[in-house]
């Protein structure tokens, strides 16, 4: 699972270069949108992510166990960009919202039908 608390962090899944670009532009609106609504006069460079509220990618079936133990669950959105589908998961976690990100096909059916739910 990769935290996403800053620009770099999501230069650095590009770099990646495995994931669809789509799906990365899904994440970095999101990191925009907080930016635009949370930046305290930083730059974009500068600006961070707390701990406690930040994004996160997750990246298959190494994350699974993380997937089954959430709790705090607020909302399970399945969404599309360009012909990719992921699955956008909003977590509350001491009164703030985490994000998580999951694009289809990266867990096994069972998991998926969970999600789907």
């Amino acid at each position: 699972m990769k935290p996403i608390q800053c620009i770099a962090d999501i230069e650095e899944l590009k770099a990646r270069s495995n994931l669809p670009l789509p799906y990365l532009k899904a994440i970095e609106s999101q990191f925009l949108e907080w930016f635009e609504a949370e930046g305290a006069g930083e730059s974009l460079t500068a600006f961070r992510l707390p701990n406690e509220s930040c994004i996160y990618h997750v990246e298959g079936e190494g994350d699974a166990d993380f997937i089954f133990s959430i709790s705090g669950l607020e909302f399970v959105e399945k969404e599309e960009a360009e012909g990719w589908t992921y699955f956008r998961i909003g977590l509350m976690n001491d009164h703030q919202m985490n994000l998580i990100y999951i694009l289809q096909d990266a867990f096994d059916q069972k998991i998926e039908e969970w999600l789907g739910r």
